[in-house]
């Protein structure tokens, strides 16, 4: 059974050593006791490793500036490696990630779907690769997913979408608003996300499906007036744009 007393934020705060003593003795408490905390915390402890492992990428070698350079801010061009170039916009990755604001030039989206795509962007095959759960749990957990955002979303359906398989489903966050997000894998093992947050204003219901590229990824989004949804994973457009036809008939 879920534990409401912690939430995936809290955990996520445990991991980054951010979580005050009272939510620590609480998730201390309940992983000694419970093995649905314990598998909560090692999901997103996947989460936080492909992050790290991301950035670790990154890093290349010291680089120093060469004898001809010109002399005029050369001693203090010599002494900063490029890593601390690297760094600096691994900073400012991390502050526009946590901010749900990523930008790649005047055209990137904005909100939500920049903060999914940075998100999605950081997800390998190794990622999901680990999880396999039970029926009984991806149904518990799928009802508190659910309830987040106030949809009635049925596992038969998810398991029923054709060239993916349904791993499991998380709740994040954007500027207070639940944002619920539905991972999946294609059979070589490419990470597909399909989040849904609930709009702070109700607009006319659209049946038309956008698609774009979001970090590099396809993706697809749409709106049935109450709820905004992106699909988003790998370079497969035509399997991004069938799944959302799929995800949106079924009005989930």
């Amino acid at each position: 059974m879920q534990n409401k007393m912690i939430s995936d934020e809290d955990l996520v705060a445990y991991l980054d050593g951010e979580a005050d003593p009272a939510t620590i003795g609480r998730i201390e408490a309940g992983l000694r006791r419970e093995a649905d905390v314990r598998r909560r915390l090692d999901h997103l402890r996947l989460d936080v490793e492909a992050l790290k492992d991301s950035f670790a990428l990154l890093e290349p070698p010291v680089f120093t500036m060469p004898e001809a350079a010109p002399a005029r801010g050369r001693a203090a061009a010599a002494a900063v490696p490029v890593w601390g170039t690297v760094a600096a916009a691994c900073v400012a990755l991390v502050v526009g990630f946590g901010a749900g604001h990523w930008q790649q030039g005047a055209d990137a989206p904005k909100g939500w779907m920049a903060y999914v795509a940075a998100y999605q962007a950081l997800y390998s095959p190794a990622t999901l690769a680990a999880i396999d759960q039970p029926q009984e749990v991806l149904r518990s957990e799928l009802a508190r997913v659910s309830d987040a955002v106030g949809k009635d979303i049925d596992l038969a359906q998810l398991e029923g979408l054709a060239d993916v398989t349904y791993k499991r489903g998380q709740v994040l966050s954007f500027k207070g608003r639940p944002l619920v997000q539905l991972a999946f894998a294609t059979p070589t093992g490419v990470p597909i996300a399909f989040c849904i947050i609930e709009k702070k204003e109700a607009t006319a219901p659209s049946d038309q499906i956008a698609t774009l590229e979001l970090e590099g990824l396809s993706a697809a989004q749409w709106t049935d007036g109450l709820h905004d949804y992106v699909i988003i994973g790998g370079q497969d457009t035509a399997l991004i744009e069938r799944l959302g036809g799929q995800l949106q008939a079924m009005q989930i």
